[in-house]
This record gives C-alpha cells, structure tokens and sequence, in this order.
C-alpha cells in the first residue's frame, strides 16, 4: 500500500512542479497559443509511423485497383483472341471461310468485332467527360480554398485529352467508313 501511494507521488510530483513552473497568468496570451501549438505539435500522432503508412498505404490501394483492372481487361482481351482464333482454325481452306462470310450469322459475329472498337470509343468519351467534370468541380472548389486550382488544371487536361482522343478516333473511323463504301466514288487506298 505504501509503495504503491509512493509510485504514485512519485509521477504526481513533477507534474505539479510543472504546473508551478508555468503559470498562465505571467505569460502573455500569443505566447501561450505558440506553447499550446508547440505541444499539439510535438505530441501529434500524425507525426509518427501512422502518420506514414496511411498515404503509402492510399497510394498502394489505387495502384492495386489499378493493376487489377488492367489485368481482368487483359484477361477478357486474351479469352476473345483464343476464341475468335479457335473459330479461324476451324476452317480448312479460304473457300470455307469465304462460304461462312456469306451466311447470316457470320454478319453478326463480324458486326460484334466491328463493335468492340465502337465501345472503347465511347469509353474514351465517357471517360474524358467525367475527368472534365471532376476538374470543372475542382475549379469551383478554387474559388473557397486556392489549393484545389492545380489539381483542376491537371484533371481538365487530362479530361480534355480523352475528348480529343475520341474525336481524332471518331474522325479516322469516319473517313475508313466513307473510303471503304463502294458508291463514294473513291477507291480504297489498296486499289490505287
């Protein structure tokens, strides 16, 4: 009983020498805000290991979603090449193929190749327009707090680039349509 009122005298004691030491009437108040804001400072949790791993740890988690994606689009990628090579190795000759062209069904599985190109394309658009979007709202967020007019500048150029991505593509695709349609009164570039 004794030791234990001596252990605790012995942590209260400097604490009050402490507390004796600073009074906060002898010290003018600018003072006493810079020691309050030294000591949260000096005592801040973020200035320790966490203080670390929680950005590493965001970055991490972006670049693994990141991969993921890329990965799972790669796999889709690699199932449809194996496939569509399967399809071509089924046929013996290029009469067989020729006589599949000519069938119904075969417009339809040339029409859902064809596609694929349309929807990246529209990925590209959609994709542009929401990183605009989220640059424009960053702009607006500029106007309460500065630090959001960089991070907009970067998102509306990045935006912008996937628009002019899609328009460069939509006008190529555009004009290989217009050169390939027999009545347009050009000729395809491989018959010149």
């Amino acid at each position: 009983m004794m030791a234990s009122a001596i252990l605790i005298w012995a942590r209260v004691v400097p604490l009050l020498l402490q507390v004796a030491q600073t009074n906060p009437g002898d010290v003018p108040p600018d003072q006493l805000g810079q020691q309050i804001a030294l000591e949260a400072v000096r005592h801040n949790p973020a200035n320790g290991p966490a203080g670390l791993i929680v950005p590493i740890s965001l970055f991490a988690m972006i670049l693994a979603i990141v991969w993921l994606k890329r990965r799972q689009q790669q796999a889709q990628l690699q199932a449809k090449a194996e496939f569509h090579r399967q399809l071509l190795d089924k046929f013996a000759s290029g009469r067989d193929f020729a006589e599949f062209l000519e069938r119904k069904g075969s417009q339809r599985f040339l029409d859902e190749l064809w596609s694929q190109s349309a929807q990246s394309k529209e990925n590209t658009l959609r994709n542009g327009i929401v990183v605009v979007m989220l640059g424009l709202a960053f702009f607006g967020l500029s106007w309460m707090k500065k630090d959001f007019f960089i991070p907009g500048v970067l998102l509306l150029a990045v935006g912008a680039g996937f628009l002019l991505s899609f328009a460069i593509s939509y006008r190529m695709s555009k004009s290989r349509n217009q050169e390939l349609e027999p009545g347009s009164g050009s000729m395809p570039a491989s018959q010149n």
